[in-house]
């Protein structure tokens, strides 16, 4: 347990295991993170309600199993449909509320099911300003696709950076400081 029982989630998306690049040495996300850090290591991690489902047990679970500190904070940081398994989640009677959701490439999803569920407090969507055809694929709603309407929403620029858009907005130092400093100017 964290000294202040501070946990941080970071969920990837869909067939991470493929892409690799979620170890605390090769994610500059953790160490954006603060608290106790743990990875949400859902598998299998298809393109499908199934799977989205039995990941967003998995988290309820994970969180149920955090000894939290009197007036601890919970983050979920995710990457594309690891989003919607945090909102997920939120609809499964979590034991401690998501204080920061922060999602990053999220493809938009309509089912209720992915909806933010009213134990979140803070709930950011980050996307990037040029074309992401990963998200836009992703995504159930092709009209708006990168924003979420139950979400406070930024935009980011990509284009200065060697990787594709998808990925810029985590492994790209400069830019994943451009979003992290906008959810810190933000956060209560």
């Amino acid at each position: 347990m964290d000294e202040n029982g501070l946990l941080t989630i970071l969920v990837p998306g869909t067939e991470w295991q493929r892409f690799g690049g979620w170890s605390p040495e090769t994610n500059g996300l953790f160490r954006c993170a603060v608290g106790c850090k743990k990875l949400l290591s859902w598998s299998p991690s298809g393109n499908n309600d199934r799977d989205r489902l039995a990941a967003a047990e998995m988290l309820r679970a994970m969180i149920a199993a955090h000894d939290f500190a009197p007036d601890a904070k919970l983050n979920v940081i995710t990457h594309s449909h690891g989003g919607n398994v945090a909102l997920a989640a939120s609809h499964l009677g979590l034991a401690h509320e998501i204080d920061n959701l922060i999602t990053i490439s999220k493809p938009q999803m309509d089912a209720a099911i992915y909806q933010p569920g009213e134990n979140i407090r803070n709930f950011y969507n980050i996307s990037t300003r040029g074309w992401d055809w990963i998200q836009y694929g992703g995504s159930a709603t092709k009209g708006h696709y990168k924003t979420d309407p139950l979400a406070i929403n930024k935009t980011i620029d990509t284009s200065a950076s060697k990787l594709k858009s998808h990925a810029a907005l985590i492994w790209d130092d400069a830019i994943r400081e451009t979003w992290w400093q906008w959810v810190l100017e933000r956060r209560v």
